[in-house]
C-alpha cells in the first residue's frame, strides 16, 4: 500500500486521488481543498509535512505551475527515495528535475481522459491509457497503479508528448467545438429539441471509427463529392461560423479526398 498526497485539487487530482484511495491506498494529504464537498482529504500547507509522509506525491496543478512547485518541494530535506509525478499531458518529466537533482524518482502519469467534474459514482480511469516517461523507478511505480485503476500504461519519449496532447485536445476539445456548432444551427430551427436529437449519429460515428478506423467512416456531402451543397451551406452561415465550415470541409477533402 502506497502513502500518496495531492498538489492541485481539480477535477483530475480530485479524481485521482479518490479512485486510488478507493483502490486501496492510503491517501494522506491534500495541499488545498477541493471544491467538492464529496471529497474527503485532510488538508496541509506545510509542504515539508505532506512529502515527509508520503511516498508518492501527485503534482496536478496548471501546467504553467508544475516547475515552479518543483522548484519549491526541492528546497526540503529528506527527498531521497520520494516519488514525484506531475499530470500534465503536454509536459514531460523534465519539468521535475529540480527534484530529481536532490535525490527524489520523478516521471510524467498524463491521463488521456477529460475530467468536467467530480463523481464519486463514477470511474473514469478504467480502460484508457496513462502516457508516462521518466526516471525507471518511478515508471515502476506508474505502471502498477495504472494496472491497479484497471487503465494501460504507455511509455513514451519525451519529445512525443506534443503530439499526443494535441491528438487528445482535437479528440475532446474539438469535438466540444464542433458540437456547439451544431447545438447553434439546432437553436435555428425554433423546435427546442437540442443536441439529444443527434446523440445517436454522434454515438454512432464513434462507434464506425472504433469498429472501421478513421478513413472508412467518413459520411455525408463531402464523401459524396456534392460540393453545391457545401457551397449552398456556406452561402447561409456567417462569420465565425462560416470559417469553421469551410476549414472542416477543407480539411476532409484534402484528406479523404485527395489522398
Amino acid at each position: 500500500m502506497l502513502r500518496f498526497s495531492l498538489i492541485g485539487a481539480g477535477n483530475l487530482g480530485t479524481n485521482l486521488a479518490y479512485t486510488l484511495q478507493k483502490k486501496g491506498h492510503s491517501f494522506i494529504y491534500t495541499y488545498r481543498p477541493s471544491r467538492y464537498k464529496e471529497f474527503r482529504g485532510e488538508i496541509c500547507p506545510d509542504l515539508s509535512k505532506l512529502v515527509g509522509a508520503s511516498d508518492v506525491i501527485f503534482i496536478c496543478t496548471q501546467e504553467s505551475k508544475i516547475s515552479g512547485v518543483a522548484r519549491d518541494l526541492s528546497r526540503l530535506t529528506l527527498l531521497e527515495g520520494k516519488v514525484f509525478f506531475h499530470t500534465s499531458n503536454s509536459l514531460d518529466s523534465g519539468e521535475l528535475k529540480s527534484l530529481k537533482e536532490e535525490g527524489a524518482q520523478v516521471a510524467s502519469f498524463s491521463p488521456l481522459q477529460t475530467f468536467s467534474s467530480f463523481d464519486p459514482g463514477r470511474d473514469l480511469f478504467k480502460g484508457i491509457y496513462f502516457l508516462s516517461e521518466g526516471d525507471d523507478a518511478a515508471l515502476d511505480i506508474a505502471r502498477e497503479l495504472a494496472g491497479l485503476l484497471g487503465a494501460h500504461l504507455l511509455k513514451v519519449k519525451p519529445g512525443e508528448k506534443k503530439d499526443y496532447h494535441m491528438a487528445a485536445i482535437s479528440s475532446a476539445n474539438f469535438l466540444v467545438a464542433v458540437l456547439k456548432f451544431a447545438e447553434l444551427r439546432l437553436d435555428q430551427t425554433g423546435s427546442g429539441i437540442g443536441l439529444p436529437v443527434l446523440m445517436p449519429l454522434v454515438k454512432q460515428t464513434l462507434e464506425n471509427i472504433e469498429k472501421n478506423g478513421v478513413s472508412a467512416s467518413l459520411t455525408g456531402p463531402v464523401k459524396r463529392k456534392e460540393f453545391n451543397l457545401i457551397d449552398y451551406h456556406l452561402s447561409l452561415l456567417k462569420g465565425k461560423d462560416a470559417e469553421l465550415y469551410r476549414t472542416l470541409t477543407d480539411y476532409l477533402e484534402k484528406y479523404f479526398l485527395e489522398s
